[in-house]
């Protein structure tokens, strides 16, 4: 092979070399609206056309805030205590949005999908914190979110009109108390150790009967 072949032959691998690297460092439009669409979450229609029920709507929304919050927790805080206490409300209040969306489904019920401006004005703010002022502010986020669930339940499980609705409310009473107590001890731990990241771990007990 003489020095002219070479160097044709040379050209076109790093030619090719370079359209590889090229379709890898930039993906097709098509690929990045796939990419794009996993992040929205599609609008249930079942869910959104429903009856419009007050208990329905606020545990919900409640149910979301909790669920919203802690997940973010989960990723930001180094604090053990905070990252246990926010795993245990993704999980139980996951449960809880999961049979309460069967609820509503089969009773054709309105369900809020996505925070309300209040609630995301609050996440925002979480999310703006330090880790110390965040692991503060969540565990008292937490135990007014409770405080208000727990009133909310308990009129529910007594006075609410729709039966699986009612059902509902008293299936989780006990766990939103239960909550309540550990977020209550938490935030009491968060007020007293500046920039612990555990090294004091708490005790709290997993309730893992969904919320």
């Amino acid at each position: 092979m003489n020095a002219t072949l070479k160097k044709i032959y040379f050209s076109l691998f790093c030619m090719g070399a370079m359209l590889l690297y090229t379709c890898r460092e930039n993906p097709s439009p098509s690929s990045q609206n796939n990419l794009n669409q996993l992040k929205e979450p599609a609008v249930n229609k079942e869910l959104s056309e429903g009856i419009q029920n007050t208990f329905a709507i606020e545990a919900a929304l409640g149910t979301l805030m909790e669920i919203e919050s802690s997940a973010h927790m989960i990723k930001l805080t180094e604090n053990r205590d905070v990252q246990n206490l926010a795993t245990i409300m993704v999980k139980d209040h996951g449960m809880a949005q999961t049979e309460l969306n069967a609820i509503a489904k089969k009773e054709n019920l309105y369900l809020p999908q996505k925070l309300n401006p209040e609630q995301q004005q609050i996440l925002n703010q979480l999310d703006s914190l330090k880790e110390d002022q965040r692991n503060h502010f969540y565990s008292q986020l937490m135990v007014k979110e409770h405080e208000k669930a727990v009133k909310l339940f308990e009129s529910a499980s007594q006075a609410e009109s729709n039966e699986a609705l009612k059902n509902f409310a008293s299936a989780k009473l006990p766990t939103l108390k239960h909550h309540l107590a550990e977020s209550r001890k938490v935030f009491k731990y968060m007020q007293k150790i500046a920039g612990d990241k555990g090294d004091y771990s708490i005790d709290i007990s997993k309730s893992g009967t969904g919320n």
